[in-house]
């Protein structure tokens, strides 16, 4: 089974969840000066606790922005790369970095987030349901620890090398180590409680914490070592984060369930949820190009179009995905490429160049429908300015993005 038909499964099981596309879709309105307020009651999240509410089933999501008439579905795509990236900035205390740079909940997060900090992690289970249902990206690099452990995954030993080589190499002697070996190491199946999450910031914790009942008493030998190992790992990589990695899981469960989780670990992977969830990373220029059509069709042979993705080619990556937020609303494509994009209603919508009237104007877009109109410039100069200036000024959506 390739990734399309894992997404298409995937969504026709949430969709039955939902009550197919005619159900009734909840309407959020959200504040662009402030993405998170009132969010918890608007998501069926208690705000202290992080429970979940009565009635906090799953839904459809339409979003628009208070004070603004724009409507669409653009304004959703957004609003999941404005709230996320509120809630995964490292600087609200929520998330940290490990030593590859992805984000792990913070073992600190009821300090340097503050006491309801557990609402905020089942906000993104909820976000993070509602987002695979519409087959939204999520503009974040989670570790996959977190992710293993959010979706279910079991944690192996192989998974400390992403964080820590060093004390993985250390570790894995033990594999190979006598049964004398082991005995004069005197370890047990429980550990210090400060070897807990290898880059936590710091620490006055001194207990200790047993790997699973009765582990203070069992002595690791040859024949238990893996299992050691493979608890070990756990405890280090997510032991000081459980209520987090449980608030979270508690949202996600509105749209999947254990039965549903369950078969989603039978046919991915969890790098493959990784995709379903994040997209791809990297932006594929010719994936990109190779996937986008032209109206009229004849507009693929002007000159515009070929400056157009010269400029393109040229482009960092941060403008790439600049461009491609300014005229999808996300920044970065689907995990089965630009073929699969999300365009209005839910249907799938390729990337399409729109020749536009008038040489002197800036190219605008539709981002409901990730479609860029293109006027014809007289020179490759004028094309690539008038884009730049056209993605600086660009913030949010201004006009109402629905189909005439």
């Amino acid at each position: 089974m390739g990734p399309v038909v894992k997404r298409a499964w995937l969504h026709a099981r949430l969709e039955a969840k939902v009550g197919g596309a005619d159900a009734v879709a909840l309407s959020l309105v959200a504040c662009r000066d402030n993405i998170l307020e009132g969010l918890c009651a608007q998501l069926g999240v208690d705000e202290v606790t992080g429970n979940l509410l009565d009635g906090a089933g799953p839904q459809r999501l339409s979003v628009r922005y208070a004070g603004e008439a724009a409507d669409g579905d653009a304004l959703r795509r957004e609003w999941f790369g404005l709230v996320t990236a509120e809630i995964f900035d490292p600087n609200s205390g929520l998330f940290v970095e490990d030593a590859n740079r992805m984000l792990q909940p913070n073992p600190n997060s009821a300090a340097e987030a503050g006491a309801d900090h557990l609402s905020y992690f089942a906000l993104l289970g909820r976000i993070t349901g509602m987002a695979l249902y519409h087959k939204e990206m999520l503009n974040v690099s989670c570790s996959m620890a977190f992710l293993k452990a959010a979706f279910g995954y079991e944690i192996a030993f192989d998974d400390l090398e992403l964080v820590d080589p060093d004390l993985h190499s250390s570790q894995k002697q033990l594999v190979s180590m006598s049964a004398e070996g082991l005995e004069a190491l005197c370890l047990t199946f429980e550990v210090d409680g400060d070897e807990t999450v290898v880059y936590e910031r710091s620490s006055d914790r001194r207990r200790t914490a047993e790997l699973k009942p009765g582990g203070a008493d069992e002595a690791v030998t040859p024949d238990n070592i893996r299992e050691y190992l493979q608890l070990y790992t756990r405890h280090k990589l997510l032991g000081a984060v459980g209520p987090q990695v449980a608030a979270f899981r508690s949202g996600l469960g509105v749209f999947l369930d254990e039965e549903l989780l369950a078969t989603l670990r039978s046919l991915c992977t969890i790098a493959e949820v990784q995709l379903l969830l994040c997209g791809q990373p990297n932006i594929d220029v010719d994936d990109w190009e190779r996937s986008t059509v032209y109206n009229p069709p004849d507009y693929h042979h002007s000159n515009a179009v070929v400056w157009l993705w010269k400029a393109i080619r040229e482009m960092s990556a941060e403008e790439r995905a600049q461009l491609l937020l300014f005229t999808t609303g996300s920044t970065r494509p689907p995990a089965t490429g630009f073929a699969s994009l999300m365009g209005y209603r839910g249907a799938q919508q390729r990337f399409t160049v729109t020749r536009f009237d008038g040489a002197e104007r800036l190219p605008t877009a539709s981002a409901c429908f990730n479609r860029l109109y293109l006027p014809e410039y007289g020179s490759e100069a004028l094309l690539r300015a008038k884009l730049r200036l056209a993605l600086s000024e660009a913030e949010g959506f201004a006009e109402a993005a629905v189909a005439h």
